[in-house]
């Protein structure tokens, strides 16, 4: 496959000089095998190999003109293992091992993209009753986001006054936040009603109300980070199915 994608339209808005730049450009080469076992259990295999180029890269932080230096590659391969509902039972199993490399060519060596997190797993489950009401559940499981290398600097104003911080980048995506890891309950109820049913479900997404980190936000008052993200997420509702 060939693709092409337009720049960030928050890009091509900061700066005039960026609506020039082109379409990024990526050649995508997958393969894969499928295998039945009997007439509920599938076994899927893909590799991939993905090159990418014209990537709109940030060559000058003091600025927002951006360029098309950048160019990069992607490969890795996808397992799974599907079990369709029988005997009351349905299940699957994912992995995924990847990696993702990117170079701006501005002189410095490349980089895992923003994208890189190299293990990805996820087994689900559930279970039915009977007619009325089904029970599953879902672990998930991810290398965390590339995260930038850094120095904090002291007192940058000089001023014992006005104690201020800055984060200084030394190595782009040379670290990462912690690993993602998430374990979810849904409960559904399905009433049938001639031609709707009535479906009310209770979904406790991440049950063991671990801090999944998404996003690291760097403190100038402090020189700290703080680290946001989500816990334990508590939903419920109703639908209707025709």
């Amino acid at each position: 496959g060939v693709y092409y994608q337009t720049p960030d339209f928050q890009v091509l808005a900061r700066d005039p000089r960026n609506l020039e730049l082109s379409n990024e450009h990526a050649v995508h080469l997958v393969g894969g095998l499928t295998r039945y076992f009997g007439n509920s259990l599938k076994w899927t295999a893909e590799g991939y190999v993905k090159r990418r180029n014209d990537l709109v890269v940030w060559n000058d932080r003091s600025t927002f003109v951006r360029s098309n230096d950048g160019e990069g590659w992607t490969s890795g391969v996808d397992l799974s293992l599907v079990k369709r509902l029988r005997r009351k039972f349905y299940g699957q199993v994912n992995y995924s091992y990847s990696w993702s490399e990117q170079d701006d060519n501005n002189g410095e060596q490349s980089y895992p993209s923003d994208f890189n997190q190299p293990h990805l797993f996820n087994i689900l489950g559930g279970y039915e009753f009977n007619k009325d009401w089904t029970l599953s559940a879902k672990w998930k499981y991810a290398t965390g986001r590339p995260a930038d290398r850094y120095v904090v600097n002291e007192d940058v104003f000089g001023d014992p006054g006005f104690i201020r911080f800055s984060k200084e980048v030394v190595a782009e995506n040379r670290e990462r936040l912690p690993d993602f890891h998430t374990f979810n309950i849904r409960v559904d109820y399905r009433k049938q009603f001639k031609r709707f049913a009535l479906v009310n479900f209770l979904d406790v997404v991440n049950v063991y109300n671990y801090l999944n980190v998404n996003e690291a936000r760097f403190l100038p008052l402090t020189g700290l980070e703080d680290e946001r993200g989500f816990k334990i997420l508590p939903t419920m509702g109703s639908k209707i199915e025709f």
